[in-house]
């Protein structure tokens, strides 16, 4: 070999580049998901399972109890037919003196069953019973002449004591009707003693005078004279 071609082979052999290395090789990945992402595992036969959620339950209103069924009173037709006449009287009052109508017409069915020339043994008289001091005392509060056995007067002076009642007893219907039949004074003693039970014949009077106004209410009254008898 010469010595021209022996330079050549060196220069060549000088100018040579490396190989181009190889790429890493790619890192496979899991085809099944990490533990980040896997669900938790079941529990094994030493681990109880967790208890699981339940929702609290909601609140429930406890059941009322049904109300007692209603019992009327018992009108003869009589009763009725007279009810029936004092129906504008009634009505009138009730607006004069800022009451129920038939809070009026209970009190006149229990104290005279709408007898205008009713008179108990006690001395009250008239359609409301009003004592005869009673009726002279609402007589003067209404600028008028007591006449205890006129109907007009009767329901006007019993509706105004009713008011004045209601008004002293801060609108407590059982301790007014309590002071109608027994007097006022007989409550203030009641509630200055503490007591809390109502003598059972007052509670009986109350009781009454309940029943009326709702059976009057369920008749239609108050109304006109052609009011209906039920």
């Amino acid at each position: 070999m010469g010595p021209r071609l022996l330079a050549l082979l060196l220069a060549l052999s000088a100018c040579r580049t490396e190989p181009p290395r190889a790429a890493p090789p790619a890192v496979a990945r899991p085809a099944s998901p990490t533990p980040e992402d896997a669900p938790p595992e079941p529990p094994t036969a030493d681990e109880p399972p967790a208890p699981a959620k339940v929702d609290p339950a909601p609140d429930v209103a406890p059941t009322p109890e049904p109300e007692p069924p209603f019992t009327p009173i018992e009108l003869t037709e009589d009763q009725r037919t007279k009810a029936r006449r004092v129906q504008p009287l009634v009505a009138a009052a009730a607006r004069d003196h800022g009451l129920d109508p038939n809070l009026i017409n209970a009190i006149i069915w229990n104290e005279s069953k709408f007898n205008p020339r009713a008179r108990n043994r006690s001395g009250a008289r008239g359609l409301m019973q009003l004592m005869p001091g009673t009726a002279k005392a609402m007589a003067r509060r209404l600028r008028r002449p007591s006449r205890p056995y006129d109907p007009e007067f009767s329901v006007q002076a019993g509706a105004a004591l009713l008011s004045i009642l209601l008004a002293k007893f801060d609108g407590d219907l059982d301790l007014a009707l309590f002071a109608y039949t027994r007097g006022d004074g007989r409550v203030r003693g009641w509630l200055a003693a503490g007591e809390t039970e109502m003598p059972k014949g007052v509670v009986a009077f109350i009781e009454r005078v309940r029943r009326a106004m709702r059976t009057f209410a369920a008749l239609g009254f108050p109304g006109s004279p052609e009011a209906p008898a039920g």
